[in-house]
């Protein structure tokens, strides 16, 4: 089981005993002082002596990506005074050549800010060689590119070689949590957003809290939302929370990547439970199934992979029922007969068309891009058009989808049409779920006309979502109670 390394930059005395604070109520079991900075003249001694937690010392010189700038002896100096005076480990590169006594834990670590190191099992060993334990770190632009460090991980010996193996990155901060899952002995984290010392870092409070990162193991099973990008997403938030709710130990993580075959291959099979599907893979990923259901066949897009008692592979698409029920929430009655639209050309649109087909709706698919959705739109028995706001006026809708990322965290602001105004009484439905009000539903509710929040869509896939991947039900309202207090409008 790994312990969490709340990493701090030491500037000052004070600073330093908040930091040490901080930390141990956020759930830290240790406290690793980076010395980048300290000079040679100060107290360490009086450092040490604030810091309740077990105490690493690390001092990174530029060519190991910190910023100390003092002589190597000055450097070996403040490591010997912190541990005399109470320091129970250290952190040295493998070229340092001083070691403490042996009372004492040696991580000797290995990073490489370029790119992944070739031959890390050998690099391992000579680290291994020298100190109780190996630290690799490199990094990585794809989540992909982590593949041989946890595979380094997976094919070590936690008991006789000891490994922290894990990418820097933000794209690869997954591989951080996943690798405890894995047998590292340690995870490293920041104390908060703004204060880490390594790219990728996520807070202690997540590391510890919602990913329960001292608590995975060999038999932790795993799952994940596969997207580029993905760490926006509130699937961890709740999937996380479901899986502790009906007592299965696994971890839920943003898998964030633009190769989602490779990133598949390199996930342990065995021990996956799911993984949803975003944007840009929802396409890309039905042909790596081995059976479809209905409403991923229908709309030729999964946002869900789950396999089956044998090991099949098993698209799904429970984004149609989303739509469907989002549209009820909000007052939708079905029995009308008319027109709906769907505004985007994506995975998210093919579901929107085909709930609205599901609601009695003749439909129309308005797209920039005619040839992306031309023979699914042929075969589902769709109109397409160009993406324009007269055509969507003269259409007179009764139902409206809007499935591009305009106005999310990861998408550009504004509107996709801001010249078009609904007519009243028309249903819209915004996927984009992050903010809660965009500025596309607080004009449909400016014109008359019945906002439909993405929010609502959102929770109501990942309940069946969690149905799939579990095999139990959580409910719509407990998934929404697990993002209560969150601010969901930044």
């Amino acid at each position: 089981m790994a312990e969490i390394i709340a990493s701090v930059l030491a500037e000052s005395v004070e600073q330093v005993r908040s930091a040490a604070r901080r930390a141990a109520m956020s759930g830290a079991d240790w406290l690793e002082l980076r010395l980048d900075t300290w000079s040679h003249d100060e107290s360490v001694e009086e450092l040490v002596e604030v810091v309740g937690l077990p105490l690493l010392l690390s001092c990174r010189t530029p060519e190991d990506g910190g910023g100390y700038r003092g002589t190597l002896g000055e450097r070996r100096e403040l490591f010997e005074r912190g541990l005399d005076a109470g320091a129970r480990a250290v952190d040295l590169e493998l070229w340092e050549e001083w070691s403490p006594r042996s009372d004492h834990l040696v991580i000797r670590s290995h990073h490489d800010f370029k790119g992944v190191t070739p031959d890390l099992r050998g690099i391992r060993d000579r680290l291994l060689d020298r100190g109780d334990v190996a630290k690799v770190v490199c990094m990585a632009h794809d989540l992909v590119d982590a593949g041989p460090l946890l595979e380094l991980l997976a094919s070590s010996d936690p008991e006789r070689e000891p490994t922290v193996a894990f990418a820097m990155g933000q794209r690869a901060m997954a591989s951080r949590v996943l690798s405890c899952a894995l047998g590292a002995p340690y995870v490293y984290a920041m104390l908060d957003d703004g204060t880490e010392t390594a790219p990728g870092q996520l807070p202690v409070s997540l590391v510890s809290g919602l990913y329960r990162a001292r608590n995975l193991g060999p038999q932790t099973r795993i799952g994940g939302v596969l997207g580029d990008p993905a760490r926006h997403s509130l699937g961890p938030w709740l999937h996380n929370r479901a899986m502790r709710a009906v007592g299965m130990d696994a971890v839920y993580l943003p898998f964030e990547t633009s190769r989602p075959r490779e990133l598949f291959d390199l996930l342990p099979s065995r021990r996956l439970v799911g993984l949803s599907v975003t944007a840009p893979h929802k396409q890309a990923v039905a042909e790596m199934c081995h059976r479809l259901t209905p409403e991923a066949e229908a709309t030729a897009a999964i946002n869900t992979l789950t396999f089956d008692a044998h090991g099949v592979l098993v698209g799904h698409n429970t984004d149609v029922h989303g739509v469907r029920a989002a549209f009820e929430r909000a007052g939708w009655q079905n029995g009308k007969s008319g027109v709906g639209v769907v505004i985007g050309g994506g995975g998210a649109a093919r579901a929107g068309a085909v709930a609205l087909r599901d609601m009695g709706l003749d439909v129309m698919i308005l797209t920039r891009t005619l040839d992306r959705v031309r023979d699914f739109a042929s075969e589902q028995g769709f109109v397409v058009g160009a993406l324009r706001a007269d055509l969507l006026e003269r259409t007179a809708p009764l139902a409206v989808v809007h499935a591009t990322p305009v106005g999310s965290p990861a998408g550009p602001a504004g509107r996709v049409l801001p010249d078009w105004s609904p007519r009243p009484g028309c249903f819209v439905l915004d996927m984009v779920y992050q903010p809660r009000e965009t500025e596309l539903l607080r004009a449909v509710a400016a014109a008359g006309g019945v906002p439909v929040y993405g929010m609502d869509m959102f929770l109501a896939q990942a309940a069946e979502q969690v149905a799939c991947m579990l095999g139990e039900a959580v409910s719509v309202d407990t998934l929404r109670g697990y993002l209560a207090g969150m601010d969901l409008d930044g």
